[in-house]
């Protein structure tokens, strides 16, 4: 394996953050609903799980099941009575249903608030059939919680679901896509391996562009399974290739391939002075042991001046500061903070919460206007 693991194989988190899928909404409404029934959650419970256990011409109306969702605490009774009020409410006609309110994706963040994703699941086979849970948010939310307990094969299951379905009239949702090739990376098996070859090939051919992140990850698969090829090919697709992940898994896949001439080039950007406002970019010190290695064998049959620019560049990069203890698993798999773009609130998983999730942040230009002395070694001292 090329990419050393930032924590023991047992060790797993999220990819999304909570409020990248809306669950801190969740609980706030949560909260406010508790609040609204105070002393009477309890009376409200069992008047439910008398509806739903008797006459079938009791009625379960749109605000019932919200408050429900809302109102359900980790414990059996209360997920069995979640359970049987989702049913009944599938099973009363449609036609009595004038609201727009979209249940998949709050009962998904409610399992996810409870940590059960097996409920989840559950739910979703059982109630998923007429399109309860068809929609993108419903299966990104449950793929994640799938992705935290390590169940990375059945979130590869849950993806071909999606492309089946073709929910919200596209097979390939750019989150849920990130997820399947971040669940590929996690399993690390051939069969996982090959599962995200061929869907790296049938986005290819469809001419789907993957986020960066899906990018990275299918990259470093290709890496752990000893196909640095694969992995050059995967991130040329990356118009910009500066990206921390995307610089450094380059980096690896050429010195795999023994093609340390060309990591010359990337290391001149990375120790280019620029303004003072710009950020400094850095190396994982496990990929720039891994570049010393390649060069030392290298230097047992060549003396290339190319090898004696690299071991200078090395140098500076340790002397500029520009080298850091974290892992490269640590920073592929660091989570999704947020997901709005473009201003477009359905590219925002928690938006139904979070009013304000679309906008996008502003850009700010700073531009020196006056002239800066350069602080520390760079490319123009190596004479």
């Amino acid at each position: 394996m090329v990419l050393s693991k930032a924590c023991g194989s047992a060790h797993y988190r999220s990819l999304y953050s909570a409020s990248a899928l809306g669950i801190e909404g969740y609980e706030a409404y949560r909260e406010k609903t508790r609040t609204q029934h105070l002393h009477n959650v309890d009376n409200f419970k069992r008047k439910m799980r008398d509806f739903v256990s008797g006459s079938a011409t009791n009625m379960i109306f749109t605000e019932d099941l919200k408050n429900i969702i809302h109102l359900i605490d980790n414990t059996p009774e209360d997920k069995q009575l979640l359970k049987d009020t989702i049913m009944r409410y599938n099973q009363q006609g449609k036609e009595l249903r004038f609201g727009n309110y979209v249940f998949g994706p709050v009962i998904m963040r409610a399992c996810h608030h409870l940590g059960d994703a097996d409920l989840a699941l559950e739910l979703f086979k059982g109630a998923g059939t007429d399109g309860f849970f068809d929609q993108l948010t419903s299966y990104q939310i449950l793929g994640d919680m799938l992705y935290e307990q390590g169940r990375y094969q059945e979130v590869r299951e849950l993806f071909d679901s999606i492309k089946s379905r073709q929910i919200q009239g596209g097979r390939f949702p750019k989150h849920c896509i990130t997820l399947t090739f971040a669940a590929c990376y996690k399993e690390n098996t051939a069969d996982s391996f090959q599962y995200a070859m061929d869907l790296w090939k049938e986005l290819n051919a469809v001419g789907h562009v993957p986020m960066r992140k899906a990018t990275a990850f299918a990259a470093a698969l290709a890496l752990n399974n000893g196909r640095p090829e694969i992995a050059i090919e995967i991130l040329g697709t990356v118009s910009k290739g500066n990206y921390v992940t995307v610089r450094q898994l380059k980096t690896l896949a050429l010195c795999a391939l023994n093609r340390l001439d060309d990591v010359v080039p990337i290391f001149r950007s990375v120790l280019e002075v620029r303004g003072p406002y710009e950020k400094q970019q850095t190396y994982c010190r496990e990929v720039i042991q891994k570049v010393q290695e390649a060069v030392k064998q290298e230097k047992e049959t060549n003396l290339s001046s190319t090898l004696q620019d690299l071991e200078r560049m090395l140098e500076f990069l340790e002397t500029n500061g520009q080298i850091v203890n974290d892992t490269l698993d640590s920073i592929l798999c660091s989570e999704i903070v947020s997901t709005a773009q473009r201003n477009d609130s359905k590219s925002n998983l928690a938006d139904s919460y979070n009013t304000r999730g679309g906008r996008m942040q502003q850009q700010r230009n700073f531009r020196p206007t006056k002239n800066y002395q350069q602080l520390r070694p760079g490319l123009t001292e190596m004479n």
